[in-house]
């Protein structure tokens, strides 16, 4: 899949609303970010928001389940 597709998947799934920061999202983490997402919806959890700390190298998702809140750093080395 082709960084564009990721990009486009990261707007549209996850909610990166920015263009830019989607493709940055997309040549940073590849997939990964979005499998955990799946893999968090999987079990229950809703995703409350996204953002990014350092603004290339840290994506911040925010979940909720039930009355519990999580936030998940993916950060690259």
């Amino acid at each position: 899949m082709d960084v564009f597709e990721l990009a486009r998947r990261y707007h549209q799934e996850i909610g990166i609303k920015e263009p830019s920061f989607a493709t940055l999202a997309a040549e940073i983490f590849g997939e990964l970010g979005l499998k955990i997402y799946e893999h968090l919806k999987d079990e229950g959890y809703t995703l409350k928001n996204t953002r990014f700390i350092d603004y290339d190298k840290s994506l911040v998702l925010e979940v909720v389940k039930e009355e519990k809140a999580f936030e998940i750093l993916l950060r690259k080395a």
